[in-house]
């Protein structure tokens, strides 16, 4: 086996803890797994991994060579990009893990022509809501909402969309007399069920710069955003979300602005992967990406009597 295989088998296994995992990541059967990286661990002369029935770790030798490893081989395929002009001509393979919401309204409509620009590019892509280990799964670039934790992982902001609150014309005709958030039925809000422990929404007007917090007691809530969306327009209450996940409500008329002189702190998308520079293929696809949630950025909401 080639020198450069057996270290990006050795990391595979590594990075899972898992012969299985590593074989099933790559498609190989876990006996030929097994048998290379003892192949390997022969021509070092040192073992690399401590085996046991419940566990597989790095010896201190095995530590050494990940570490080493890893640099060589992000040196390898940099000069390799080099040469092969990657930036531009792209190929290989790419996994990604997206939330279900962002991958359904900006990213799944963003990638056909990212694979039909790039055609020597694959693509293998997890919709999760929860936050996937990268590492452990292989992944080369996570696309997650919010503000992020310490971590080592790397990130970078691809995007920060204004959070407003939506309603349906039908629900929007039933108000009267509702000039700020704090007039709104607190009954009528409907969020999401992890955020359930969350008992208002901060909101701040955006010329006068008062804050109001919103109370939120709604009777429905849901852990996908999908189906408060889905709930707003059936008229059963208000919603807080940003602009890509309401846009196409919005310019069907389903959904409109409810009191669009207040916002909420915007959201950030970032693009997250485990170390090293943002380069070659996974830099193309970010970059891609953040255009893609350009052109779903709605217009200014027009102020609603």
């Amino acid at each position: 086996m080639d020198r450069l295989d057996a270290m990006r088998l050795f990391i595979r296994v590594a990075d899972t803890g898992s012969f299985s995992r590593a074989a099933a990541d790559l498609e190989m059967g876990q006996p030929t797994v097994s048998r290379r990286i003892q192949d390997l661990e022969t021509q070092l002369g040192a073992d690399l991994f401590l085996r046991t029935t419940r566990a597989l770790s790095l010896t201190e030798a095995g530590q050494k060579f990940y570490e080493r490893a890893r640099g060589i081989l992000s040196d390898f395929e940099e000069a390799e990009a080099e040469v092969r002009g990657l930036d531009n001509e792209p190929y290989g393979q790419l996994r990604i893990t997206v939330p279900h919401s962002l991958s359904r309204v900006v990213v799944a409509p963003a990638l056909a022509g990212f694979m039909r620009q790039y055609p020597d590019l694959s693509l293998d892509v997890i919709s999760d809501d929860t936050y996937t280990d990268i590492v452990q799964e292989g992944i080369d670039i996570a696309f997650r909402l919010g503000e992020m934790a310490d971590s080592s992982l790397m990130a970078k902001r691809i995007a920060l969309s204004p959070r407003r609150l939506w309603a349906s014309p039908v629900y929007l005709a039933q108000l009267a007399g509702v000039e700020s958030p704090d007039t709104l039925p607190p009954d009528d809000a409907l969020h999401l069920r992890h955020k359930a422990t969350h008992k208002h929404w901060a909101l701040t007007h955006r010329t006068a710069g008062s804050r109001i917090d919103l109370r939120v007691e709604g009777r429905f809530r849901a852990s996908s955003g999908d189906m408060l969306i889905q709930g707003a327009q059936d008229g059963l209450g208000y919603i807080l979300a940003p602009d890509w996940l309401v846009c196409e409500k919005v310019r069907a008329g389903q959904l409109v602005p409810l009191l669009p002189d207040w916002e909420a702190d915007a959201l950030p998308l970032h693009a997250v992967w485990s170390g090293g520079k943002l380069k070659g293929k996974a830099r193309l696809l970010v970059d891609h990406i953040a255009e893609a949630m350009k052109a779903v950025e709605l217009r200014e909401p027009e102020s609603v009597a």
